[in-house]
Parts: structure tokens; sequence; C-alpha cells
């Protein structure tokens, strides 16, 4: 990629510091062209940098805009007093009000997350997997053999009654409100999950569905969906999705979760914080419960 507006939007979205404090995004640009030897002094690149200031503010809330879109964490935010001024996704603005001051400090702890979901070995990520759907409110969270698990890896049944219209005297039709989630956890580093793990994926649901399995027994117990029970699909890789993936994924209605994603949802629930911060020790041991 060449010196421009693309590549400088790439380094601050993807170098800033999560608690960085509020600068005016010329000078941003300027610390970038020099440290990268674009210009042979400090007054060219201040120069080139007031030229493509307007250009880098544009890509920046274009990607921020399409990470919220589908709930990817940004690592960076623009000051609420001035937009242009860049910081850190988690820097503490005076005026910010307490809730949210404490979402910021727990998602501060992203990378801790991220982390240690990285060096999981592949059955951990499964049991993840479970502790997931656990989060979201299945009761019972299931998580199959590693060694022949037919394409799902966890899933279980979220009760929906609760939510819907809780203080009435009794309820009606709340308790037959129910879904499905079922999921697939693949455990990648340096590759990007693409579209035939995603079709994987959707050919097992629809084989649970009809109880079709190439094991002697039933590799998903209690996995008795019903024809008109809804379900939704959940895709999570420890790594990233290539953008066919997420393409595929938009489309089709299934739920895609990569690693940083995962990261940032446990950070904001506080999974295993301690006074001190995360604890990974903790952590790796919930997973295993």
């Amino acid at each position: 990629m060449k010196p421009g507006p693309s590549l400088i939007c790439t380094k601050i979205s993807n170098a800033i510091a999560l608690d960085a404090s509020p600068r005016a995004a010329v000078e941003i640009i300027t610390e970038i062209i020099v440290t990268e030897c674009w210009f042979r002094n400090a007054s060219e690149a201040r120069e080139k940098a007031e030229v493509w200031e307007k250009a880098v503010l544009e890509r920046l809330r274009n990607q921020l805009n399409a990470l919220l879109e589908i709930g990817k964490p940004a690592r960076f935010a623009f000051n609420t007093s001035s937009e242009y001024m860049v910081q850190g996704a988690c820097f503490v603005e005076p005026k910010d009000p307490e809730g949210l001051k404490e979402q910021k400090k727990r998602r501060l702890q992203f990378s801790d997350y991220y982390r240690v979901i990285s060096g999981l070995t592949p059955h951990r990520f499964e049991l993840l997997g479970g502790k997931l759907i656990g989060l979201l409110g299945v009761e019972r969270p299931i998580v199959t053999r590693t060694s022949a698990d037919e394409g799902i890896d966890f899933y279980g049944k979220l009760a929906l009654g609760s939510i819907f219209f809780p203080h009435d005297l009794s309820p009606t039709i709340q308790n037959q409100l129910s879904i499905w989630l079922i999921g697939q956890a693949k455990h990648y580093q340096a590759i990007q999950s693409g579209t035939p793990e995603i079709r994987d994926l959707a050919g097992a649901i629809m084989l649970g569905r009809a109880g079709a399995f190439g094991s002697v027994e039933s590799p998903v117990i209690n996995l008795n969906i019903r024809a008109a029970d809804p379900v939704f699909a959940l895709f999570v890789t420890t790594g990233t999705l290539s953008g066919s993936a997420w393409r595929l994924l938009q489309r089709s209605g299934i739920i895609g979760m990569d690693g940083e994603m995962l990261a940032a949802f446990l950070a904001d629930r506080g999974v295993l914080e301690s006074p001190s911060g995360f604890d990974e020790a903790a952590f790796i041991k919930w997973i295993e419960s």
C-alpha cells in the first residue's frame, strides 16, 4: 500500500492505544509521515498532513461506522468536543457519565482477553463457545465431543419467557418462546476463516435438524429441533474473517464473531476480572469448569 490517507488510517486504527489521549488528527498524521520517513523534514510532513487531513478523517469516520454496524470493536474514537480530535476508544472524557466511564474501564481489558483467547487450545476454545452461549442466557450449554462433533461444537436452548412481559400474573405464550443457539468454534491464528467453514456450519445445522449423522450414535444429545423451532447459528473464530466470509454471514443470517469481537464481549461482561484487573488463571479455570 502506497503512502497516503488509506495507509495512515490503517496505521491509526491498528496501533492507537485504547486509552490514548485526544490529539489533533493533523498532528497524528504528521507524526506518522515523519516516523515512516515519507518526507525529508518536519515542515514538509506537516504540509502534507494538512493536505491529507480531510481524507483521513473521512476514511476514519466511514471505518468506524462500518465497524459499529457489524459489531466489531474499534481501537479509536472521535473526541465529543471536537470532530478533528482522535483518541483511544476507551479514553475517559471528563464529562462522561459514571456508567460510561465504567464501560470504558472494562473494555480497556480487551487486549488481555484477546491475548489469552488467541493462545487457547482448540478444545478449550470449543469450551469457551459453550460459555459464550451461557453468557447469552442458555441455562445448560452443551459442548460436543471434539473427535466426533459432526460440525456442531456447542449448542443450547435459550428461553425467552422471562424477557417478554415477566410481570404478568401467569405466563400465557411466554413459556413457548425459545431459540436454539448452535455454533461452531474455529481455532485459527494466522489463517482467515472463509466461506467454506460457514457453509459447513449451515449444512451441519440442516442435518442436525433432520437428525442425520454419519456416526453410529448421535453426537448431539438433546438437540431436538422441531420443524418450526427458530435457530441462531453462531460462527466463532479466534482469528479473523475474510471479506467474502462477512458478506456470506450478513446475507445468510449466520452470526459471526471473530477473536476481537469475542474478546470485547467478554471484557464488557467483566468475566473473571479481579480488583487488580484481568485474572488469566481464573479465566482458564472458568472455561474448563
